[in-house]
């Protein structure tokens, strides 16, 4: 066996996944929703912190009933 017939059975490799869009979206959704929470801190402080928080407390418990769903 030659070095031209390994490289030839080892390169049989699956191509290379792209990351679905989904996954792109949700991480800007995220980011977007850090950008505006520290925005808030700054510029209203402690109040505008828990604005943010309180807000965002219907979101967080719909995410731990969906994750414990399953769905």
């Amino acid at each position: 066996m030659t070095a031209a017939d390994i490289t030839t059975v080892q390169d049989t490799h699956a191509p290379a996944k792209r990351e679905s869009r989904g996954e792109a979206v949700l991480f800007l959704v995220a980011a977007l929703l850090l950008v505006v929470a520290v925005f808030n801190t700054v510029a209203f402080g402690l109040a505008g912190l828990s604005m943010t928080a309180l807000a965002l407390v219907p979101v967080c418990y719909f995410m731990i009933l969906w994750i414990t769903v399953g769905k």
